[in-house]
């Protein structure tokens, strides 16, 4: 996003909540209950990416479909801004749903199940505006072939199946099919994850084409961060269900104020094998969701953790305008961003 673009507001997201009860035996006790997405609160603003990341199983693809209501939260609330007009898109029944669909959503991240192998791919693209409804066959047609052109395919490939086409083609028609009703907001769940490098920069490039062409704002869920630096305007990096650190791009992988961040920047692959990578090796597996550690999730698993962090929950405090981080310590620590790893890196060769 533009420097000198003001920020306006399309998704206010305010404590949202998902937790999967766990049940036994055959009446179907509740005993627990695995916390994918604890009480995330963010803004998403107009024409920007806003990046999440983090390690498998730390709730992005929940909060993406649960944001979407592709998953029912079980808590909090998903205000959308559109048209001077604010919605409260967690309070809509099925009917007013329907409507608002076409505003919001999603390219699925395997482009090899996303797709129904059964469909045309004319109809795969066009079944949107058949179940939104108020389209003629004749408009139906001319907005799916002038998608098709703009995600780089060709109108004779319409009446083809999805076996007929590599993965980068696949993701192509499914980008295609989430635009096809003009949203205004678009998770891309690892969109390019499943592709291969020179695949993902094609994907990558017509993404933010497609953006700047349609003013589209997008959540860009991914965990390879170098993909992530590359395309978003802010990032996000969730821990357990949790936000423990949000910023601008470049702030955030400069200047990281969470632990974690620091130790996901220095897993980054660097691009030379006379450089020695100085990649921070964090202690045992992610925590489990359904028996979450005391106090600060993350401290398992923290060299720098204290008796505080043991037990007590730290807030996503506003360091810096902009930037905010969930860590006790964050006045005491001093972390280092991708800048100082790169500087590390290359004093080793």
């Amino acid at each position: 996003m533009p420097e000198n673009m003001e920020r306006v507001p399309l998704l206010e997201i305010e404590g949202l909540k998902k937790y999967y009860p766990i049940e036994a035996g055959i009446s179907k006790k509740k005993i627990g209950e695995v916390k994918a997405v604890d009480n995330i609160n963010l803004t998403v603003y107009k024409n920007e990416v806003l990046g999440v990341v983090g390690e498998s199983g730390c709730g992005k693809t929940t909060l993406g479909r649960t944001v979407l209501r592709i998953i029912e939260p079980t808590a909090g609330k998903v205000k959308f801004h559109f048209d001077d007009k604010e919605v409260d898109f967690t309070a809509l029944d099925k009917k007013e749903l329907r409507k608002m669909r076409r505003y919001l959503q999603m390219i699925f991240q395997n482009p090899y199940t996303s797709l129904n192998p059964r469909m045309t791919i004319f109809d795969i693209v066009a079944e949107p505006m058949r179940l939104g409804g108020g389209f003629t066959e004749d408009e139906i047609s001319e907005r799916v072939k002038t998608l098709i052109n703009k995600v780089g395919l060709e109108v004779k490939h319409l009446n083809r199946y999805p076996h007929a086409f590599s993965g980068g083609q696949r993701q192509r028609i499914g980008i295609a099919r989430a635009l096809v009703m003009d949203p205004k907001f678009v998770v891309a769940d690892e969109a390019v994850s499943a592709l291969d490098v020179s695949i993902q920069a094609q994907i990558l490039n017509l993404l933010k084409e497609l953006k700047d062409e349609n003013n589209l704002t997008y959540m860009f869920i991914a965990h390879n961060l170098s993909v992530v630096e590359h395309v978003s305007d802010r990032v996000c990096v969730m821990y357990l269900g949790r936000v423990v650190e949000m910023a601008e791009t470049e702030e955030l992988f400069y200047h990281p104020k969470h632990p974690y961040t620091e130790a996901l920047l220095s897993a980054i692959p660097v691009a030379d094998p006379t450089v020695e990578n100085n990649r921070i090796m964090l202690p045992g597996e992610v925590g489990n969701a359904a028996n979450l550690p005391s106090g600060c999730c993350f401290h398992p698993r923290c060299k720098y953790a204290c008796e505080e962090c043991k037990t007590k929950v730290p807030e996503l405090r506003e360091l810096t305008p902009g930037h905010f981080a969930a860590c006790h310590r964050i006045e005491d620590l001093k972390l280092e961003g991708i800048g100082e790893l790169k500087v590390k890196n290359s004093s080793k060769s």
